[in-house]
């Protein structure tokens, strides 16, 4: 799978104490870096590369407009679907009101575990 072109801020972080792959949706606590676990938290944004724990990880920050891979925890998003952080790091559609969005789906997903592409929102939206 090849790498997105974006011109975009990445912005480099201390990674939490679990090591992280490209894709998965992370915060900031106790000033690191750890993967998000539910639909109602606001996400820093993307990793966009693997890291070790405790080194530093790239994000492509939420809010920035960028075009990344993000990793679903479920089949069925399509294309154009709201999505949100979820367990693991990794995301799932939502038209929940109390949930954050992060980005909008560029492609739709068949297995939980994949990477699609997605356009991270020029801000977190919470749905009406």
């Amino acid at each position: 799978m090849s790498t997105l072109a974006n011109e975009i801020p990445i912005l480099p972080f201390t990674n939490g104490a679990v090591a992280v792959t490209r894709g998965k949706i992370v915060k900031v606590s106790a000033g690191t870096t750890i993967v998000t676990t539910a639909a109602t938290e606001v996400t820093l944004g993307v990793v966009i590369n693997d890291c070790e724990a405790s080194g530093i990880v790239s994000v492509a920050p939420s809010g920035s407009g960028a075009i990344v891979f993000v990793e679903v925890s479920a089949s069925g998003i399509a294309i154009g679907d709201n999505l949100v952080p979820a367990a693991s790091g990794q995301c799932n559609k939502s038209t929940t009101a109390t949930h954050k969005v992060f980005a909008v789906a560029l492609e739709a997903s068949t297995i939980a575990g994949q990477l699609i592409k997605a356009v991270l929102s020029p801000s977190y939206i919470i749905l009406p």
